[in-house]
C-alpha cells in the first residue's frame, strides 16, 4: 500500500504548474506515474477492500498474495514466512531483488 500511496502523492505533486520545468528524466518518471495510477488505484482498491484485521488470518494471507503477485510482477523473489500457530498469526510477505 506504501507504493500505492507513494505514487499517488508522486502523481499529484508532478502534476503541479512546476511540472513545464521538470528535466526529461523528470519527466519521463512522471509520465510512467502517470500511466501506472489507473492500476495502482485499482490495486489499492482491492487491497483495502480485504478484511485484513490482524486476527484475520486468512485476510492477512490473501493481502499478502495480492502484493506477492504484484511484486512478483515487478521481478521481486517472494516469500511467505509463516508464524508458529501457538502466535495465531498470519507470517509476513518477504519480497527482494539480488542485484549485481
Amino acid at each position: 500500500m506504501k507504493i500505492a500511496l507513494s505514487l499517488l502523492l508522486l502523481t499529484v505533486l508532478a502534476s503541479d504548474s512546476t511540472a513545464q520545468s521538470l528535466s526529461s528524466t523528470d519527466k519521463k518518471i512522471t509520465a510512467s506515474v502517470d500511466a501506472a495510477l489507473p492500476a495502482t488505484l485499482e490495486l489499492l482498491k482491492e487491497s483495502v477492500n480485504i478484511n485484513s484485521g490482524t486476527f484475520n488470518l486468512e485476510g492477512v494471507k490473501q493481502t499478502g498474495a495480492l502484493y506477492a503477485k504484484a511484486l512478483s510482477a515487478l521481478g521481486f523473489t517472494i516469500e511467505w514466512i509463516p508464524e508458529p500457530d501457538s502466535l495465531r498469526r498470519a507470517g509476513h510477505l518477504v519480497a527482494y531483488r539480488t542485484g549485481n
